[in-house]
């Protein structure tokens, strides 16, 4: 019987200016034991898995170590989640970072809770400033259900997201989660696939981490977006094909991350192909497509007759002061 309360995945590709920061927020002195860190080497050519040994020698109770060739972020969460052994999992980005009294509270947390699920608020760096993202409720103590999610994501989309999501580890062994591999943006898929079988959530008052937004070339910039746009089409058509969109939730909430999801694709993409292929699954739920047309201020219509992109789209939009 293992005594780790949380497993954490740490996804590393050549990350040897970041991971040192990264570390030494989980591997603090006073971290406890029941915290278990599996930090994936996914073919770093840099010093990345030889940073990785200076940790593992220093806290050979916590740290643990993937050396594997490069299969990208997916395929570091699947070989984590095939030897975690901890009660609840959850992600943190080798460019990312934890708020260590954070985490200790959250392993405090962990051990009195048997929720399928816990939401801690975020710290979000970008712009040379920093926010918070966190739930706008008073009742911690509450057991939320899957329903809430969809309250407080129409509240503020970022809280739908990998860096305030903790999931029991049992969770996703039911639904058999396994992402998408070789490809960006399977984050989405941590988030969507165990929500069918999450029935109770705890939320908590500690910020835990640090989301680092100021890094040049990250799959979030915009430029990366364009050159990987095939990437969001394989993940948004995966969601079609696989979840049960008659499902409340499932709907609700896949129809926000279309929106997302489909707000990049427009704006970043040069090859219609992708898009394409979106666009006929959306037509055939007429809810979901009525409910885009309008969050996208009937972008999708201009697209589909005159093949009008966001890019041209935003500057229409900036031209009259229309807020996103």
């Amino acid at each position: 019987m293992s005594n780790k309360v949380l497993s954490v995945v740490i996804p590393t590709y050549n990350m040897e200016s970041y991971l040192r920061r990264c570390l030494d927020s989980v591997t603090r002195s006073d971290v406890p034991d029941s915290l278990e860190l599996i930090v994936v080497n996914d073919g770093s050519t840099d010093s990345s898995l030889a940073i990785m040994q200076e940790y593992a020698k220093e806290r050979p109770d916590i740290v643990n170590i993937i050396n594997k060739p490069n299969g990208h972020y997916g395929s570091c969460v699947n070989a984590a989640l095939k030897i975690a052994t901890g009660k609840f999992f959850r992600i943190l980005d080798a460019d990312d970072w934890f708020d260590t009294d954070g985490l200790i509270a959250l392993l405090q947390t962990l051990n009195r809770t048997d929720s399928d699920l816990i939401i801690t608020p975020y710290y979000c760096h970008r712009n040379h400033r920093t926010y918070t993202i966190q739930p706008q409720i008073t009742d911690y103590a509450k057991g939320y259900t899957p329903e809430d999610i969809y309250i407080w994501n129409k509240q503020d989309p970022s809280l739908f997201a990998m860096h305030a999501f903790t999931y029991k580890r049992a969770v996703l062994l039911d639904v058999r989660l396994k992402l998408t591999e070789g490809i960006c943006y399977t984050d989405t898929e941590y988030l969507l696939y165990p929500l069918n079988k999450t029935h109770c959530i705890t939320f908590v008052k500690d910020a835990l981490y640090h989301y680092d937004w100021t890094r040049e070339g990250q799959s979030m910039d915009k430029e990366v977006y364009a050159r990987n746009h095939s990437h969001l089409a394989r993940i948004i058509l995966r969601f079609f094909n696989e979840l049960e969109l008659s499902n409340y939730l499932c709907k609700h909430i896949l129809r926000d991350t279309l929106v997302k999801y489909y707000y990049r694709m427009l704006f970043c993409c040069r090859d219609d192909k992708e898009l394409i292929q979106i666009d006929q699954q959306v037509i055939q739920n007429k809810e979901l497509k009525a409910s885009v047309s309008k969050k996208l201020f009937m972008a999708p219509s201009l697209w589909r007759a005159f093949k009008i992109h966001f890019f041209f789209y935003e500057k229409i939009k900036t031209f009259f002061g229309i807020e996103r």
